[in-house]
């Protein structure tokens, strides 16, 4: 199992572009591109840090998928 971060789903709810939403959260639009695109995955901080800014919870912002 592994798990993938569900940061697309939650720009589209913000109905915002990744360049403003990047913005929104505080980072770099390549940052952001690269979560946004599995490459990588945030780390623990700055899960909290995007957290807090969209107003839910950590979980909320991962989902299990099989590998």
């Amino acid at each position: 199992m592994k798990l993938r971060n569900k940061l697309k789903h939650w720009r589209h709810r913000k109905e915002m572009e990744q360049k403003e939403f990047a913005a929104f959260l505080g980072y770099d639009l390549s940052t952001y591109n690269r979560w946004e695109r599995q490459a990588v995955q945030p780390n623990l901080i700055t899960t909290w840090v995007i957290s807090k800014k969209l107003g839910i919870h950590m979980d909320e912002l991962f989902e299990e998928v099989e590998e």
